[in-house]
């Protein structure tokens, strides 16, 4: 199960345990989003009154969403991040009760099936190569049970084999990458893995660098397995 591209990993951890307290704030202006697409989450798994089990890949600093999840006794919540400088901030505020963080690259995580009523994943999956986007995406069908939702975004824009960038966010160390394959393609694909696409949404998010606004669209999905 382990990473098919370790330095590339590294070069990512390093990037976002050097930029991990800017990232932290430059990310705020997408909490509203984020929020947005959990509570609809939310909406399906909460009104059963039973305890839930739920999967967060690239947690980061623990806002909005694992906080979000945390507050809720009947949620126990996995929550993995590549970087230990950003789980070190989602340590400082979450529970320890009912979340579980977990470091290392997502590429690397091992769960049962059926282990998870809800997996979500919140701009982390298009720091994967887009063929480990493909088999991320086939585990956590597996990982979850029968009737369980994945929630996720996808780079929106034309399909992109991988882009590299040295000084995101003014970084200093390690070299960041985002890959994807553009909204029908992704579709497509979580398609014939098995989900059907409850929503399939695109949001353009307006991202600040060195001081100027770039639209960036993401396609967000919300996916059911309807089989065993």
């Amino acid at each position: 199960m382990a990473s098919s591209s370790p330095i590339l990993k590294e070069n990512i951890r390093k990037a976002y345990d050097n930029i991990a307290l800017k990232y932290s704030e430059w990310t705020k202006p997408s909490y509203p989003t984020r929020l947005e697409y959990l509570q609809k989450l939310l909406g399906y798994i909460l009104p059963s009154r039973s305890e839930k089990s739920v999967l967060e890949l690239g947690c980061g600093s623990g806002q909005p969403c694992t906080a979000l999840f945390a507050s809720n006794p009947r949620l126990h919540v996995t929550a993995n991040d590549i970087s230990p400088v950003q789980l070190a901030l989602a340590a400082e505020h979450l529970p320890s009760t009912n979340v579980a963080l977990i470091e290392g690259d997502m590429m690397d995580l091992s769960f049962d099936d059926h282990s998870f009523d809800a997996v979500i994943a919140m701009y982390s999956l298009i720091h994967l190569p887009r063929e480990e986007q493909v088999t991320l995406s086939t585990r956590i069908y597996k990982w979850l049970k029968p009737g369980g939702l994945f929630l996720g975004n996808f780079s929106a824009g034309p399909g992109d084999q991988g882009s590299f960038d040295k000084h995101w966010l003014d970084g200093t160390d390690g070299v960041m990458f985002w890959s994807g394959w553009g909204e029908e393609r992704t579709c497509e694909i979580l398609s014939g893995i098995g989900f059907e696409l409850i929503l399939r949404e695109v949001v353009v998010d307006t991202e600040e660098e060195k001081g100027e606004g770039k639209d960036v669209p993401f396609l967000w999905v919300l996916g059911e397995k309807v089989d065993n």
